[in-house]
């Protein structure tokens, strides 16, 4: 089967591998599609791979060509599914809880074995969620970094905790978690007043369309002008970007009582000045982390809610801005790393890959 093989750090090779062999609990799907994370940048270019070689790709969703032995009671041949892609132990104390993604032990496609960047993969029955008709497999393909988002909003209290619609929310970074937060919040809490902070003023415009009221702060300068308005402080501050720097920013936009999410994946080493870290005692701040998503096979899950939410009209592949193929694989993986770098400028807000299709 064609795929992209990360050989070693900053060296990818689009080639053949072969299929292994199938196993009695596996099913075996045809990739259709993959949506590229911001965490596979790091991964290719930044030695963040567990091992090499490694086929990356965490969030696909595809058609079943074949079913282990003990598989074919749920699911038969040409049936839509969506894979989650952690691989929980099953024995630690978190597991034993169906905490799966705090699992001690954990194996995840993509990530510590071969993914979603293959025109096929071997699947446990277990992580395999059946797709809803009227879904297209590049929304379902989204469906990983959706739950991500609701795991989050869930645990910060916006989404079911009574008053939570009159709670004033500041979202720091509109890439694609961020910009489908403010989505989510326009949908499920409409009257809930939603900022959104980031430094480029074309994701802000699709933030606006959205529904939030938006600042481009692209300079020290600018923050500290924003944080100087008395008016720049909210009840729920969530970081969605990674960078250091906003973490202590979600920590100055919190107002007195009120609650900081930590969403985004930190990308450095993170250091909390005195001043700060005075802040949060005296505001008597609530700080929440957040890690994955609940997933429990076809029971109700924060991956059930995102199915449901996507039934409903919810359609995150409106924000994909590129597809490729394997072969153009590579390259966009160049670019966002460049991006990230800040040596070029690529507009490019989520993208999808096709293992089946040509460039």
């Amino acid at each position: 089967m064609k795929t992209v093989i990360l050989e070693e750090n900053c060296r990818m090779r689009v080639g053949d591998l072969p299929l292994p062999e199938l196993e009695p609990d596996e099913v075996r799907i045809k990739v259709v599609s993959a949506g590229i994370c911001s965490s596979d940048v790091p991964r290719a270019f930044e030695g963040g791979a567990h091992v090499y070689p490694l086929v990356m790709g965490h969030e696909m969703a595809g058609e079943v060509v074949i079913c282990g032995a003990a598989a074919t009671a749920e699911f038969a041949l040409g049936d839509r599914v969506v894979v989650f892609p952690l691989l929980p132990c099953g024995r630690c104390g978190e597991c034993q809880n169906k905490h799966y993604a705090r699992c001690r032990s954990y194996d995840y496609y993509g990530s510590r074995r071969n993914g979603g960047f293959a025109q096929y993969l071997n699947v446990k029955s277990w992580n395999l969620l059946p797709l809803p008709n009227n879904l297209s497999f590049d929304d379902a393909a989204l469906v990983e970094p959706v739950a991500v988002v609701v795991h989050a909003l869930d645990r910060a209290g916006v989404l079911s905790s009574p008053g939570s619609s009159n709670s004033e929310i500041v979202i720091v970074g509109a890439g694609f978690l961020g910009l489908v937060a403010v989505q989510i919040l326009h949908l499920l809490r409409p009257t809930t007043p939603v900022t959104l902070i980031d430094r480029n003023a074309y994701k802000l415009e699709i933030g606006a369309a959205a529904g939030a009221k938006t600042h481009l702060l692209a300079s020290d300068a600018d923050w500290q002008d924003f944080l100087n308005d008395s008016r720049s402080r909210f009840q729920v501050a969530i970081e969605a970007t990674g960078v250091p720097d906003t973490f202590r920013r979600s920590v100055e936009l919190a107002c007195p009582g009120g609650r900081v999410m930590w969403m985004g994946n930190i990308s450095a080493k993170l250091d909390l000045p005195q001043a700060l870290v005075s802040s949060i005692l005296r505001k008597e701040l609530t700080i929440l982390g957040t890690w994955n998503s609940s997933y429990d096979g076809r029971k109700p899950s924060d991956w059930t809610k995102v199915l449901d939410l996507m039934v409903q009209g919810f359609r995150p592949a409106s924000l994909v801005t590129d597809f490729v193929g394997l072969d153009g694989l590579p390259g966009i993986l160049e670019r966002l790393y460049a991006h990230k770098q800040r040596i070029e400028r690529h507009e490019i807000l989520k993208a999808i890959v096709h293992p089946n299709k040509k460039d």
